[in-house]
């Protein structure tokens, strides 16, 4: 496949916190978790089997929403371990990945899949074209930082992204996203999340908010109808559903098996020491993110304050300047 060269990096970097996610979430693999975005389930069971269904569900739904087939070229952005494309090369299709994660890259390299160690805002005008189908696949959330939107710029690069895709597309090609957004505009104001959890009340929106956003996992959610507004002059929104509880039941399948891992697993103990060693606050609050607040789970429980978005985008014909 022609695109499977790295194009050259322009100087955008990545967000420290979201870099520094990525090298904590490594651990998931001692125990046993290698895929961090929402399964697809059928019903609410939830045991090993289920989770691992699911995962596997939520790939293959995203390949048919941009009609991957044998032959299709396809780049998924934040690939993650690669399971979407480990199935798209199952269909016969060229798949690549792209990922700011080095431990992910030598994984799923390791694995024989096509990955590159790449921001996709530094992707070069040399891959334009070379896609039928882009996957960004739980990876939208960490475009934008709580800094960016209290400096005005998150519809800025909400377009830059969806222009970026459009560019990356052939003719007629479509992109797939699934992303958490906020329920409602203004739903929390982004410089109280930026003041941190300790400024807030413990069990609070704004303490597991700023836990998740502006500690731990690095990112921003979109408001409801942004991504639209921000994809008009590309894209043509032609799919929506709803996965919150998809997410719900997966974010407790990870609770579940991170407390059962810390408190019987070996290899889990040394992954986090090493972790807590080179990493100590950040490690701290992952865990306190994850399985003391529970400040991820609890995004998805009942009333759920955000909703997981599946979103299918056709690329528009742009007639040239």
């Amino acid at each position: 496949m022609a695109a499977t060269g790295a194009p050259l990096k322009t100087p955008h970097a990545v967000h420290p916190t979201v870099f520094t996610c990525y090298q904590l979430l490594g651990v998931s693999l001692r125990g046993g978790v290698h895929d961090f975005t929402e399964g697809k389930y059928l019903c609410d069971a939830n045991d090993r089997a289920s989770y691992l269904q699911a995962q596997e569900r939520q790939a293959d739904y995203l390949l048919d929403e941009i009609r991957c087939k044998a032959g299709s070229r396809i780049l998924d952005i934040g690939c993650g371990h690669g399971r979407i494309l480990s199935q798209a090369g199952r269909r016969g299709a060229a798949a690549v990945g792209i990922t700011i994660a080095p431990s992910q890259v030598a994984y799923c390299r390791r694995r024989g899949l096509t990955v590159h160690e790449l921001n996709y805002r530094n992707i070069g005008h040399e891959w334009d074209g070379r896609f039928d189908g882009i996957v960004a696949n739980g990876s939208l959330e960490h475009f934008v930082q709580v800094g960016d939107v209290i400096e005005g710029r998150a519809d800025a690069l909400y377009e830059e992204l969806f222009s970026i895709c459009h560019r990356l597309l052939s003719p007629g090609g479509r992109l797939v996203t699934t992303a958490i957004h906020f329920r409602r505009p203004d739903q929390v104001r982004p410089e109280d999340i930026r003041k941190g959890p300790y400024a807030h009340r413990r069990g609070s929106a704004e303490y597991h908010f700023s836990m998740v956003l502006e500690r731990t996992f690095g990112g921003w959610y979109p408001s409801p109808g942004q991504l639209e507004k921000c994809a008009r002059s590309s894209f043509k929104l032609v799919h929506e559903e709803d996965g919150t509880h998809d997410y719900h039941l997966t974010s407790e399948y990870w609770l579940r098996r991170l407390k059962g891992s810390i408190a019987a697993n070996p290899l889990v103990w040394m992954s986090l020491l090493g972790k807590l060693v080179r990493y100590p606050r950040a490690t701290v609050e992952m865990l306190r993110c994850q399985a003391w607040d529970q400040s991820w789970s609890w995004q998805f429980r009942e009333p759920a304050p955000t909703r997981l978005l599946r979103q299918t985008w056709e690329a528009l014909s742009l007639k040239p300047e």
